[in-house]
């Protein structure tokens, strides 16, 4: 197996972990016809699923495990854009609701509520 350098007073991009996260699988691959541990359909997916919330907490947009029909899964990539205008509209949404509630309760909506 070739070594895998991975230097404490060195920032990697994506594209070097991704290679790093590679090797390493090649590795375990390689190594994984002597074990006869199964995995099942859900344990791979929420394999997948958490490596996903990971990548997310650390790139800009956000990368989604979306089942396309049975058994067949595709990763979608939503820009960071994309992703600040889906944030807002649930702000917005949230705020309305709240005005609704306080209109409600007082009989007045407040100003920054849109009427629905």
């Amino acid at each position: 197996m070739d070594d895998i350098h991975v230097s404490e007073d060195k920032s990697y991009t994506l594209s070097e972990v991704v290679d790093a996260v590679k090797q390493t699988l090649d590795a375990v691959s390689e190594h994984s016809s002597q074990n006869q541990l199964r995995y099942t359909s859900t344990d791979v997916y929420w394999l997948l699923h958490d490596m996903l919330q990971y990548i997310n907490r650390n790139v800009p947009g956000e990368f989604v495990l979306q089942q396309t029909r049975k058994e067949v899964y595709r990763v979608r990539y939503t820009a960071e854009d994309s992703a600040k205008r889906s944030s807002s509209r649930k702000l917005k949404a949230e705020l309305n609701r709240t005005a609704s509630y306080l209109e409600e309760l007082t009989g007045r909506r407040p100003s920054w509520g849109d009427k629905e």
